[in-house]
């Protein structure tokens, strides 16, 4: 079914346009996390891999610090698991959200995959459950939504797709299948959020896709980016910088490993077809990555894509030059930040190139 773009941006602008304001101001601080998929500890629960590092990151690192939290979608597994069993099984993780509602922010948005939670009347925590928020920023906007919005498609067929999970994958042992596996429905889903963002000079934060964006860049496009920045950076050094050299080999293999896993990546335009790079649309990522966990911080007026990960991996990580992974106090956990930039620069870009 070919899937109506009008009908999509319709579905936004009022989404857009019913969404309650948030303000931002210098002071603000807001962790945002999307696609938790908890479920009930078992075999085919996909958060059960990273919970330890989750709670761990959400308890020491962003209460501690002060910071708000915006969990974006997806957090509840309820296409697979009841509400009851994944309460039980990470009452704990539970608890550390409450302490965000009662005693910082916490806000909450309805993904395709906890779509129930919309209609229950007895869910037992007091959260703020939305579809879609804003966080002001002066005259701009900061769209946070979930991302399944983009997909006619996707939303049609949700319930479906639920009974699939719930009654073939999870008998025969079969982890979680959605968007975050096909590329070209990711893209599909991207260009959709990234046109309508564009169009009506807004920024867009999104989950969904499990797809790390920053300034509507997906990783090969970041990679090609740090390459020209390491090389620019060798050619005022010298060119016997060894630990530069070794960086540039490093983000050049996983680049071309990259292109070796997607053979066809034409439709992969990293500025999705328009005549400018717009950095108009991100994305948090997700909870359940193979290799840690991705999140967006705002703070100081300021916005960032970071990266968390255990001892398993850090020893790759702690080797490229340019990032500087910090440990979190004696724990075996490392926070990397991977893209930084201010939020007066992005929507100055936003306006003049839209």
């Amino acid at each position: 079914m070919k899937v109506n773009n009008k009908i999509v941006y319709q579905n936004l602008t009022k989404l857009f346009e019913e969404a309650p304001v948030y303000e931002l101001n210098n002071k603000s601080k807001w962790v945002i996390f999307s696609d938790l998929h908890m479920g009930d500890g078992g075999s085919t629960d996909d958060f059960k891999a990273n919970s330890d590092l989750f709670l761990t990151v959400l308890d020491r690192h962003y209460y501690e610090n002060g910071f708000s939290l915006i969990l974006n979608g997806d957090v509840e597994e309820l296409q697979r698991f009841s509400l009851k069993k994944i309460h039980k099984q990470w009452a704990n993780v539970f608890n550390v959200f409450r302490k965000f509602s009662e005693n910082r922010e916490m806000l909450k948005t309805i993904g395709n995959h906890d779509l129930k939670i919309a209609m229950m009347e007895d869910y037992p925590y007091n959260f703020n459950h939305l579809e879609a928020f804003r966080l002001k920023h002066q005259d701009n906007d900061l769209f946070v939504f979930h991302g399944h919005q983009a997909s006619k498609k996707f939303q049609k067929h949700n319930q479906i797709i639920g009974l699939t999970l719930k009654y073939l994958a999870n008998p025969l042992g079969i982890k979680n299948y959605s968007v975050a596996h096909d590329s070209r429905k990711q893209y599909n889903i991207e260009k959709r959020a990234y046109g309508y963002s564009a169009y009506h000079k807004i920024a867009s934060i999104i989950g969904h896709t499990h797809r790390p964006l920053f300034e509507s860049l997906h990783k090969v496009e970041r990679l090609k980016y740090k390459i020209e920045q390491l090389c620019r950076e060798l050619a005022k050094r010298g060119k016997h910088d060894k630990e530069l050299e070794a960086s540039i080999k490093t983000n050049k293999k996983d680049l071309k490993k990259y292109y070796k896993k997607n053979e066809d990546t034409n439709f992969q335009n990293y500025v999705y077809n328009t005549i400018f790079h717009i950095p108009c649309l991100f994305n948090s990522g997700c909870v359940i990555g193979k290799r840690g966990i991705t999140c967006l911080e705002i703070e100081e007026e300021k916005i960032r894509l970071v990266h968390w990960f255990d001892m398993k991996i850090s020893k790759k990580y702690l080797q490229k030059s340019g990032y500087e992974p910090e440990q979190l106090g004696d724990t075996d956990y490392y926070r990397m930040v991977l893209n930084e930039e201010s939020l007066d620069y992005i929507f100055t870009r936003i306006k003049y190139l839209s």
